[in-house]
């Protein structure tokens, strides 16, 4: 019986998000998990391993299988254990040979009441009370009994220790998807309702037409925000600490960086609504406001894909499609200023002002990098 620390949040994807702890069981020690073993052990999460084998054939099995052990117990001296003794020794624990169904419930039980998120794999109708009281309890598929596999909330269809901890490696990378397609999307609507409800504060047009409030709406919601929710995991993903349960999908941090990207937005276009320095021709300006709008939100979509630290340029070439799509994004939003004027409002703009306001969205990255910058400083002092 194996118990591994780091699972995600419920019985969705986002389930394998909060996973702290997995618990398996199993009547003895199999070889053929030794990658799963291994790639668990680059995760941030724990394993506890419960095994009908006896103690004196666990640690060369162990050993072979890519099991570190940090301690061995016998069944027998943790049911000698007074549950606060035991819930002390449960971080070092790593295998318990001769398990029993008592100590299986017990384990999961003492580890829910530190706090863990537990999940539970087995295979055997003893498992069944184990996999019915953890967090998420996870039969085997081929030698499961009906019994485990009715208790369990999911059934592995190959029984490999390996499946476990690339499905939470999927959990997170969804749940990250999560989190930046709802900063795209926070961000777009604060830069907008600023935008629009200042300018009428200050006595002036509304910037947009209804075609071009469309069209903007398309990117929020279309195609450069939707491929944010296909980002590939990263390298780190399994390194990082797994999420509170209770933690709220956008954190503090989260929120700062989506208020005061959307705010720069917000400023930088009401300072050339008013002032107009780019020095737009006259007749220019609802085009040249239109267009900087839209291509901060292009720009800002990159600064979406990097939750962490980690700058944008790390990992630029990892999400392909997105380069393409906010290529294409650009290419149309071009056509239509220089060639749709006569729906959309525009009028066509020259090559130097397309520089300017190219230069100028571009800074939404360079702010991102600098704060990111700072923040890897204050991380480093931090260790």
């Amino acid at each position: 019986m194996s118990t591994v620390k780091g699972w995600e949040n419920e019985l969705t994807p986002e389930m394998f998000k909060v996973l702290d702890a997995v618990t398996t069981y199993a009547n003895s020690f199999r070889y053929d998990d030794s990658d799963g073993m291994q790639d668990y052990y680059d995760t941030n999460f724990y394993l506890k391993i419960k095994v009908s084998d006896e103690y004196k054939v666990i640690e060369p099995k162990a050993k072979k299988s890519s099991v570190k052990p940090e301690k061995v117990e016998e069944a027998k001296e943790v049911e000698e254990m007074s549950d606060r003794q035991l819930q002390k020794m449960l971080p070092k624990i790593s295998v318990i040979a001769r398990s029993t169904p008592t100590v299986k419930m017990r384990v999961v039980k003492l580890l829910k009441a530190r706090g863990e998120v537990v999940a539970v794999t087995g295979d055997g109708i003893n498992d069944a009370p184990a996999l019915k009281n953890a967090d998420v309890g996870i039969a085997m598929g081929i030698s499961g009994t009906e019994v485990s596999k009715e208790a369990s909330d999911i059934v592995l269809l190959d029984d490999s220790f390996a499946t476990i901890v690339k499905a939470v490696e999927w959990g997170r990378n969804i749940y990250e998807n999560f989190k930046r397609f709802i900063s795209f999307q926070l961000t777009v609507n604060i830069a907008s309702v600023i935008c629009v409800f200042v300018s009428v504060l200050m006595g002036l047009p509304a910037p947009f037409t209804a075609l071009q409030l469309l069209w903007i709406n398309i990117i929020m919601d279309g195609p450069p925000a939707l491929t944010l929710g296909l980002e590939p995991g990263y390298s780190d993903l399994m390194r990082r600490r797994p999420t509170n349960r209770s933690e709220n999908i956008i954190s503090k941090g989260m929120l700062a960086r989506i208020t005061a990207t959307g705010v720069y937005m917000s400023v930088v276009f009401l300072l050339q609504y008013k002032l107009n320095f780019l020095g737009a021709a006259q007749g220019e300006m609802t085009t040249v406001l239109f267009t900087l709008f839209v291509l901060f939100q292009l720009f800002n979509a990159f600064n979406c894909r990097e939750l962490h630290s980690e700058s944008i340029f790390c990992h630029l070439f990892k999400n392909k499609l997105m380069l393409l799509v906010v290529g294409c994004t650009f290419v149309l939003q071009v056509l239509i200023i220089q060639f749709a004027g006569a729906f959309f409002g525009t009028v066509p703009l020259g090559i130097t002002m397309w520089g300017k306001l190219f230069a100028l969205a571009f800074s939404v990255i360079v702010l991102s990098e600098v704060i990111k910058v700072f923040a890897r400083l204050f991380q480093k002092k931090k260790a």
